[in-house]
């Protein structure tokens, strides 16, 4: 996977509304022939290969919105296994629906404690069980990053206060780099950790 960190591309969040707007908008900065090959990291030699449909969760206007992108599919002319790469914001979780923003959405309405889990949970169209997997999946990567040493307090967490001040952070950045999958994504590693 090729990820673009969107915090490198300077887009204006605020401007952007909803999470196929945030994709559009990195992948027009995208330029395939600047990037390394994740394997052999040569540049210039991209290519390509294929695309597939994306299904994807948003909130806007007060409701949950379905849609779908297009994951455009590159590939490595130098690599020796012609090795293939879908193209994906740092923003949008691999393999799910559901984008870091609108997971960091829901755990910060239930963290202001405004209504109760069951009601957020309704409201967003998600499951209960699947909202305290955020949570744990949340606190565990936060803290993993954080290191043992310190602390992690989830309802102090500036992220989930005001949650698109993680696209102008280096934080999904530096995540990816030192642990090799993304923020929120799920990983056996990672997760065997967890307390």
């Amino acid at each position: 996977m090729v990820r673009l960190f969107i915090y490198l591309f300077k887009l204006d969040i605020h401007r952007l509304k909803t999470a196929a707007e945030i994709f559009q908008a990195a992948m027009k900065r995208f330029n395939m022939h600047g990037t390394p090959c994740p394997e052999c990291k040569t540049k210039r030699h991209f290519s390509s290969h294929d695309k597939y449909v994306h299904h994807l969760v948003d909130y806007y206007n007060n409701k949950v919105q379905e849609g779908s992108v297009e994951i455009k599919i590159i590939r490595c002319k130098s690599c020796k296994r012609k090795n293939t790469y879908a193209v994906l914001p740092d923003l949008f979780v691999p393999h799910k629906s559901y984008s870091i923003l609108y997971i960091m959405l829901v755990l910060r309405a239930v963290m202001l404690r405004t209504e109760s889990v069951a009601a957020v949970c309704r409201r967003y169209g998600v499951a209960v069980s699947t909202y305290y997997r955020w949570k744990k999946r949340y606190c565990t990567y936060k803290s993993l990053n954080l290191g043992a040493l310190e602390k992690y307090f989830y309802e102090k967490d500036p992220h989930l206060l005001k949650p698109v001040h993680i696209c102008f952070t280096n934080f999904l950045y530096k995540f990816y780099k030192r642990y090799g999958f993304s923020f929120l994504q799920h990983s056996k590693t990672a997760e065997s950790r967890s307390p």
